[in-house]
C-alpha cells in the first residue's frame, strides 16, 4: 500500500507538525516550519493542523528546505532535540490513516515493538477524533516523563565489563568516539575544544604516576601542577589531576577486567569562559559518582 502523505508530530516542551516531502530522488524528507504549537490547543484544533500538514506532504512540489525542522526550537544538536521530544508519525493511504509511535534511541528515532502504539483510523476522519488519537498515543507511551526521560548512558567495554552513567546536561554533544580510541565522547555544544569522556588507555605505558606524567607532558608539553592520589574507592582507584598554560585534564581510572578504563575531561583554559570552566568541573565531579562499572 504506497503512503500518499507523511508528517511527524514531535511532542516536548510545545508540539512541531512537520509535513514530509518526497524531494528528487523520492525520499520523504522533513520539512522545515517555523510555527510551533501549546498543548492548550483543542483536540480538533490540533486535528485540522495536522490534517493541513498531511495535505501539504501530498501535493506540495516545493524543494526540501535548508534549515533543520527542529533549530525553531532553539536547541542546538538534533541528539539533544531527540532526547526532549518523543515523536508521532501519522502516514495517510489511499483509505486510511496510521498513527505510530517512535522512541529515541540516543541516535536516531526508530518505531515502537508495542502492537498498541499503531493506531489505524479510516479516512474521512473528524479532526477531533484524529488530534485525540495522537494525544492520547503521546501520553500514554511510556517515555512521558520528559525531565527523566533519556537520563542514564552506558555501553559495554571490549573486556565484556557494563558501564552505566547518568547523562550529561544538554549542552554537551555526544560525538560517540569522536575517531579516536575512545568509548564515548562528550563535547561542549559552544566551546567544542572542551570534553568529557572514556577513554581506552592504550597509549599510556603503565598506569604509574611516573608513566602518566610522561604521556600527559609529551601531548601537552610541559605541567605547572601533576597529582596522582591513590583511594580505595570500589568504583576507582586512581585520580589523577594536572594543568600547563593551556589546558586542565583531570582523570579517573577505573579497573575493566584486566584492562584499565579512563574517565577524563580536558578544559580548554585560554578560550573558555571562567564560569564555563567552572560549570565543566562541577558536572564531571556529578558525572563521576554516577558512573558504575561492573566486571564481568
Amino acid at each position: 500500500m504506497i503512503v500518499k502523505a507523511f508528517v511527524s508530530v514531535y511532542l516536548g516542551d510545545n508540539i512541531l507538525i512537520i509535513p514530509n516531502i518526497s524531494d528528487e530522488t523520492g525520499l520523504r524528507r522533513s520539512q522545515y516550519q517555523d510555527k510551533i504549537y501549546s498543548y492548550t490547543m483543542s483536540n480538533t484544533e490540533f486535528g485540522k493542523e495536522i490534517l493541513s500538514k498531511l495535505e501539504y506532504s501530498e501535493n506540495s512540489k516545493c524543494k526540501n528546505s535548508k534549515k533543520h525542522f527542529w533549530t525553531i526550537t532553539g536547541i542546538k544538536s538534533y541528539s539533544t532535540f531527540g532526547k526532549k521530544y518523543k515523536l508521532i508519525h501519522i502516514f495517510e493511504y489511499d483509505d486510511k490513516i496510521e498513527i505510530e509511535v517512535w522512541y529515541f534511541n540516543g541516535k536516531f528515532y526508530e518505531s515502537s515493538k508495542i502492537p498498541e502504539e499503531t493506531v489505524e483510523l479510516l479516512l474521512p476522519i473528524n479532526p477531533g477524533v484524529l488530534g485525540e488519537t495522537v494525544r492520547n498515543l503521546a501520553l500514554n507511551s511510556k517515555d512521558i516523563d520528559f525531565e527523566n526521560n533519556f537520563k542514564n548512558g552506558g555501553f559495554e567495554t571490549a573486556d565484556e565489563s557494563k558501564v552505566s552513567y547518568k547523562l550529561l546536561p544538554d549542552e554537551y554533544i555526544d560525538i560517540e568516539d569522536g575517531h579516536t580510541d575512545a568509548y564515548q565522547i562528550y563535547i561542549n555544544e559552544d566551546y567544542e575544544n572542551n570534553y568529557i569522556g572514556f577513554m581506552i588507555d592504550t597509549a599510556y605505558e603503565s598506569f604509574s604516576s611516573e608513566d602518566i606524567n610522561k604521556t600527559w607532558t609529551r601531548w601537552h608539553g610541559d605541567l605547572k601542577s601533576f597529582k596522582y592520589k591513590e583511594t580505595d574507592s570500589k568504583e576507582y582507584y586512581v585520580e589523577i589531576s594536572g594543568k600547563n598554560k593551556k589546558i586542565e585534564k583531570h582523570s579517573y581510572l577505573y579497573k575493566d577486567g584486566e584492562e584499565v578504563l579512563e574517565l577524563t575531561f580536558e578544559i580548554d583554559l585560554v578560550n573558555t569562559p571562567l564560569d564555563l570552566q567552572e560549570k565543566i568541573k562541577k558536572d564531571f565531579k556529578k558525572f563521576v559518582k554516577s558512573v558504575k562499572v561492573v566486571n564481568k
